[in-house]
């Protein structure tokens, strides 16, 4: 009886424990096994996340805007991706929309390597991070602005911007994985740096009119 008592004891304890959440940076890793030895299309990498949910590609595509990828335009062609998988988020949920132009473009076995190398420690760090909490702000009309939100920090990713990319990229991860993990308030931090982000080169650039301006009314003068 003592050993029904124990096992019995042991089962509530197992059954009242809270389950693991999966972790994203080993969901990351499934594309180690497939890149290894060969190129991938965009869209091949993109079908890979897509099919577990969209917000696991967004953060996949978000990761990318960080590698550097000399010949190839990464943070046009991701950045325009985004924004078209954001959007998708509202018209078409669960089927995200990924045009074929954009698609065909060839990820070289040295960029995934990079990508790998860089992507999976950094969200293993991030994602400790990451619990459920103020899920409003990831749920229902939070969530649909978090998609916009993270549509226009798309534009920003696709511009041609001087070390400009990263703090977009950066906020596509944060509001990524806040509706990853279910946590607002690591989605309303993407939100911060996104808005943050806009407004710093918003300004910049009035300041560059500005002076672009002012120099000419000056030579002309």
């Amino acid at each position: 009886p003592h050993h029904h008592g124990m096992n019995g004891k042991r089962a509530d304890m197992s059954a009242s424990a809270p389950r693991r959440r999966p972790s994203i940076a080993g969901d990351l890793s499934r594309l180690r096994r497939h890149g290894r030895t060969r190129s991938l299309t965009l869209a091949e990498a993109s079908a890979m996340f897509a099919d577990r949910s969209t917000p696991l590609l967004l953060l996949f595509l978000g990761l990318l805007g960080f590698i550097p990828s000399p010949g190839l335009p990464l943070g046009l062609i991701t950045g325009s991706l985004v924004v078209c998988i954001a959007f998708g988020m509202l018209l078409r949920p669960g089927n995200p929309p990924i045009p074929g132009l954009l698609g065909r473009r060839r990820l070289s076995t040295g960029l995934l390597r990079r990508f790998m190398g860089f992507a999976i420690p950094f969200v293993r760090r991030l994602e400790r991070r990451f619990r459920p909490r103020l899920t409003w702000v990831v749920s229902g009309t939070g969530a649909a602005i978090a998609a916009i939100a993270i549509a226009i920090q798309g534009i920003g990713l696709a511009l041609p911007l001087p070390f400009g990319n990263l703090p977009f990229a950066f906020g596509i991860v944060l509001t990524a994985l806040g509706l990853l993990t279910r946590d607002g308030l690591g989605a309303l931090a993407g939100h911060f740096v996104g808005i943050a982000s806009t407004a710093l080169f918003v300004t910049l650039g009035i300041g560059l009119v500005r002076a672009g301006t002012d120099l000419t009314d000056w030579l002309l003068w």
